[in-house]
């Protein structure tokens, strides 16, 4: 529990500075998608209830923060967490070169859902071009961010295990 409390702290701080990136970097609409990096950490090394709650409700943050359709990250964040944690039952090999790819996969998988219900509630006429781009380009940059992330996110890890040795 105080797992997922930590990772949702960390959470919290992703949200915040994924939604000022925007701003501060001079990248366009291309933002790295840090909470995403962090679903999928959490349904690949700790798959619970926390974690699955934790993921939609990070999604939801995104969604008041920034979002025009409420609700649509929390989705695509819960459909991430469970694409990944379905597909980790059969992965044994936690590699950085394995986890960039998990985490292009799911960006992908978040991508295609996020097009989908888009489409379904907003359609607009031109969206699939632009959007293809935005996913790909977005899916390479989380895969590239992700092994730093999961160092980072495996630190903290141990060091919450040495203030707390029965926190598990």
């Amino acid at each position: 529990m105080k797992l997922s409390l930590m990772f949702f702290t960390i959470g919290i701080f992703l949200v915040i500075l994924q939604t000022t990136l925007q701003r501060l970097l001079p990248i366009g609409p291309i933002v790295p998608d840090l909470i995403l990096v962090l679903c999928v950490y959490w349904g690949l090394h700790h798959p619970t209830i926390g974690a699955a709650l934790g993921s939609f409700l990070l999604g939801y943050s995104v969604d008041i923060i920034s979002s025009p359709l409420l609700g649509i990250n929390a989705f695509a964040m819960s459909l991430v967490f469970i694409a990944v944690y379905l597909g980790s039952r059969s992965i044994w090999l936690h590699h950085p070169i394995v986890s960039s790819i998990i985490v292009l996969l799911a960006a992908l998988v978040k991508g295609v859902g996020l097009v989908l219900v888009w489409a379904v509630f907003l359609s607009t006429e031109g969206f699939w071009q632009g959007a293809a781009r935005y996913i790909v380009t977005e899916a390479l940059i989380a895969a590239v961010l992700a092994p730093f992330m999961f160092a980072l996110f495996r630190r903290g890890e141990s060091y919450l295990e040495k203030l707390h040795p029965a926190a598990q």
